[in-house]
């Protein structure tokens, strides 16, 4: 029950009143830069080597490798970065970035999740979720955690963001 409710504790804080990511971000352009690419039209995939960095507005990944698999529909396409580790960053609305870091991260243009796997953080200010698997919706403003075979997931938050997070909940009982 104890993991439960810091699980709980941690997505109110991920999750506080606008906090919700810069909308504009998402009509801004997708710009790759790679020591090297190649590409499979057979596969419909690009993949980037050699430091790869990508932009969008304010979000930022860095990553070791890049697949861009492709699809019919446009913004559909699914981005794989794998490092040592692979980052992603961005801006949210209320000016507090939320940064994630993993061996690999698999973004969803489509739904905007990121899904962090192997030794997986994801991190708001203070705030820090650490697991085998984090997987994150960046619109529902969702998160799953999970351990792996040996490690259990870790959640570290500030006694200040529990008072912030009692505050906002009773304010959402009062509405």
């Amino acid at each position: 029950m104890k993991r439960y409710l810091s699980s709980i504790a941690i997505l109110g804080l991920l999750a506080a009143p606008a906090s919700y990511a810069l909308d504009d971000d998402f009509k801004q352009k997708i710009v790759v830069d790679a020591g090297r690419q190649e590409v499979s039209l057979k596969e419909n995939r690009v993949t980037f080597y050699d430091d790869v960095e990508v932009t969008q507005g304010s979000i930022k990944m860095n990553a070791d490798q890049l697949s861009v698999i492709g699809s019919e529909e446009a913004g559909s396409e699914v981005m794989i970065a794998q490092g040592q580790p692979a980052t992603f960053y961005q801006m949210m609305e209320n000016g507090k970035p939320i940064e994630a870091e993993a061996h690999e991260i698999r973004y969803e243009l489509a739904t905007r999740t990121l899904t962090l796997t192997k030794q997986a953080e994801l991190k708001q200010e203070e705030s820090l979720v650490r697991g085998e698997m984090i997987r994150y919706s960046i619109d529902l403003q969702e998160m799953v955690a999970q351990g792996g075979e040996n490690s259990r997931v870790t959640t570290i938050f500030l006694p200040q963001q529990l008072e912030e997070l009692e505050q906002y909940q009773q304010q959402g009982n009062q509405e």
